[in-house]
């Protein structure tokens, strides 16, 4: 069994300084059904897409927004306020890219660089993921799926989870 997996992406806003930090998660399954897996990553996704549009709503009049993926990190990042059940907070992050190129990024909330650095030298799981280059630092909006309501796509994916 495959459990849930937890998942963050950043996101800048095209012609804008303007920085997204979502926190989905992706439902277990079976291991021994690809089906499940896939119905499991449908759900992230359309959990994403859905975020995605929202925040298009909330911040450009028209509702349209060009994203820009800038990377994906999944596990335990560094930072306490990542792991706080919601988001709608501005978040002091900085990020690295990684040995294994985009869209695979190290994140993190921290005070200061060499907080952020400090964290990450003695975490040998974020280690293992290769750190390459200097952290960038920047101003997101941490915005994680408890922030709305996703019972639709939960309920009606869920269910085709447990029937196949």
């Amino acid at each position: 069994m495959a459990s849930e997996l937890t998942i963050f992406y950043l996101y800048s806003t095209q012609n804008e300084e303007k920085y997204f930090l979502l926190r989905t998660e992706r439902p277990g399954f079976s291991n021994a059904s690809q089906v499940q897996e896939d119905l499991g990553n449908q759900i992230e996704q359309l959990k994403r897409d859905f975020i995605l549009a929202e925040i298009g709503k909330k911040y450009h009049q028209n509702g349209q927004v060009n994203f820009e993926l800038i990377g994906e990190f999944q596990g335990d990042p560094i930072g306490e306020k990542l792991y706080h059940d919601n988001g709608n907070l501005e978040l002091n992050v900085y990020y690295m890219e990684t040995e294994f190129g985009k869209p695979w990024i190290i994140i993190g909330e921290a005070n200061s660089e060499t907080a952020f650095l400090t964290e990450l030298n003695d975490d040998s799981d974020l280690l293992r993921l290769n750190p390459v280059g200097q952290p960038k630092q920047i101003t997101a909006t941490f915005i994680t799926e408890n922030d709305f309501d996703l019972s639709e796509i939960e309920n009606a994916k869920t269910k085709d989870l447990r029937t196949n």
